[in-house]
């Protein structure tokens, strides 16, 4: 498994051009779901390139776009200036050790990333911690199909990008949530069709890693393949995101 500030640094600026990661269906559900005041002040964790950030920004008081990856900071710092945007701090550090004071934001989110996240409890404790009372928490990220009892799924995604750690099924993110002292939780799911070239992307597919994935996709079976959603005829993998939020009691 490699550091994830290798994959993110290197790919920083096509995560920026990403049109999925500009205008996701996901971001839009998110954005609604927390029914923002403009008075809120928000933080977004591994905030990438800001495009979650931005949005927040464009409807409350102030948004700290916190992430591990310096190249994906500065690359939401040009989009927020693009945007015209000037009420977000940018902030460097880990998810599981943030440097705040307890009961500082009315929300906190995360969006297509917490799949990488090494220690998912951890994040959730911090997030809880840092939040007001009342506050909110929004998660949205891609889910392993709960018909997926083989892990195959997390198995493809980590031959693709080696920092991927897992992407959990949204009955296991719901018990996370609720036991890291959360009440309220709401989770959305959407299933996304994707063709292989797209979803492989920023990943070449003659690349080792693109490769990899090709050889690992037939060498399973039909029912496996199945249980993970994957049409091998037509190279199209239904993509399972959630949106997810919760509130601090």
């Amino acid at each position: 498994m490699s550091d994830y500030r290798d994959f993110f640094g290197k790919n920083a600026e096509k995560y920026a051009a990403s049109e999925s990661h500009r205008n996701g269906k996901d971001l839009e559900i998110l954005i609604n779901l927390l029914d923002l005041k403009d008075s809120y002040r928000c933080l977004d964790l591994a905030a990438g390139t800001g495009f979650t950030s931005i949005s927040l920004a464009k409807k409350v008081q102030s948004v700290v776009a916190y992430d591990g990856t310096e190249q994906m900071l500065e690359q939401a710092k040009i989009l927020s200036e693009q945007e015209g945007v000037h009420n977000i701090s940018f902030v460097l550090g880990r998810v599981e050790d943030l440097p705040f004071n307890e009961s500082e934001f009315d929300v906190v989110t995360t969006r297509r990333a917490a799949h990488h996240f090494h220690d998912k409890d951890q994040f959730l404790r911090e997030a809880f911690r840092v939040m007001k009372k009342g506050g909110k928490l929004g998660i949205a990220d891609l889910v392993e199909p709960e018909t997926d009892d083989q892990g195959n799924y997390n198995k493809l995604e980590i031959l693709r990008d080696q920092s991927h750690v897992r992407a959990e099924k949204i009955s296991q993110w719901k018990i996370l949530v609720k036991k890291a002292g959360f009440n309220n939780v709401i989770a959305e799911e959407m299933v996304e069709p994707t063709h292989f070239l797209k979803w492989l992307y920023p990943v070449d597919e003659n690349s080792k890693s693109g490769m990899d994935v090709k050889k690992y996709i037939e060498s399973l079976g039909d029912e496996d393949l199945k249980k993970m959603d994957f049409d091998i005829h037509n190279m199209i993998l239904q993509k399972h995101r959630m949106v997810l939020t919760a509130e601090k009691p």
